[in-house]
């Protein structure tokens, strides 16, 4: 690694490429969620962030965390324990072994487990600061406070021994070759062009964080004033279901009512297709399918148990 072999780096210097690497992550994450809630939750294609642009906050943070870690944990570990990585040696530990260690379950389940503390800590300040949910596991077995769940604690499993094994070396790659392309030469004066530009990106990041925050703002303002946990996706829902709502009342004065009738047709179709499948899915990993998120828990907060089937 050069960058443990120079000596005028600073802290600046590494925060303005980790500001590269935050929006990387952003754009990355948001990306993932949106083709899984098309293809596996939602069925449908919908912006999964409380902000207009293609911005997901707790992904940049996660890949800033991820990155980090595996820099820091296995680049001061003894040189003499094995990390293994595919695509060559980890920072720090020349001569990898030809397959994966014991060793590499260290930095594996320290970025799972922080991981899942950055999903709960996150979820946690919205839900008990503004009363916000913007994302709600209350349906998911063995959820705590409807924030972490062990379904989608086993997704960041994945997920960090993905990171771990095929992107780490890429993303460290990338890090350092950031860093080279700006503070390259006498390594004083950072590169214009990419400072510019970042600053731009960054410019209309904010302008959206800020406009988002006002709707934000005032769901959270309601949910306060009506003593409620509202999922901040359930209000978006409602809101595109009233824009849907007009647009087929305008659609039916302008389509002939048999051409209308047979596109519902179609659309009603199409959801029937495969739908045995996604119900044992549901119940695989819901409390009860049947039942709504809020119905899943008595007056004082505690988890209803799932009804056994009567023999």
């Amino acid at each position: 690694m050069f960058l443990i072999q120079r000596i005028d780096i600073t802290i600046g210097m590494v925060l303005i490429v980790y500001l590269f690497m935050f929006l990387l992550g952003n754009m990355i994450g948001y990306a993932c969620e949106v083709l899984f809630r098309r293809f596996f939750s939602a069925g449908k294609w919908v912006n999964p962030g409380f902000m207009r642009g293609p911005w997901l906050p707790l992904y940049g943070f996660g890949l800033i965390l991820m990155l980090t870690l595996v820099m820091v944990i296995v680049g001061n570990l003894p040189s003499d324990m094995p990390f293994y990585n595919p695509w060559g040696n980890m920072p720090g530990h020349v001569g990898a072994p030809s397959g994966p260690t014991v060793y590499d379950l260290i930095p594996i389940v320290i970025m799972w487990l922080s991981l899942v503390l950055l999903e709960f800590v996150a979820g946690l300040i919205f839900v008990k600061g503004f009363k916000v949910k913007l994302w709600d596991y209350s349906n998911m077995k063995g959820n705590i406070l409807g924030i972490v769940c062990p379904v989608f604690s086993l997704v960041w499993l994945v997920a960090s021994v993905f990171y771990y094994y095929a992107l780490s070396p890429f993303v460290l790659a990338l890090f350092e070759n950031m860093f080279e392309y700006m503070y390259g030469g006498d390594g004083l004066v950072a590169h214009f062009s990419f400072i510019f530009i970042l600053g731009i990106v960054y410019g209309i990041f904010f302008i959206d964080l800020f406009s988002s925050l006002g709707l934000f703002a005032k769901v959270a303002k309601y949910t306060k004033k009506a003593k409620v946990l509202l999922p901040y996706e359930a209000y978006l829902e409602e809101k595109r279901k009233e824009l849907r709502t007009k647009k087929k009342e305008l659609l039916s004065e302008i389509v002939p009512g048999e051409v209308a009738r047979k596109i519902q047709e179609r659309k009603a179709a199409r959801k029937a297709v495969g739908k045995g499948i996604y119900d044992r899915m549901r119940k695989l990993v819901l409390i009860d399918p049947k039942k709504k998120k809020d119905e899943n828990y008595d007056k004082d907060g505690r988890p209803i148990k799932e009804e056994k089937d009567e023999q």
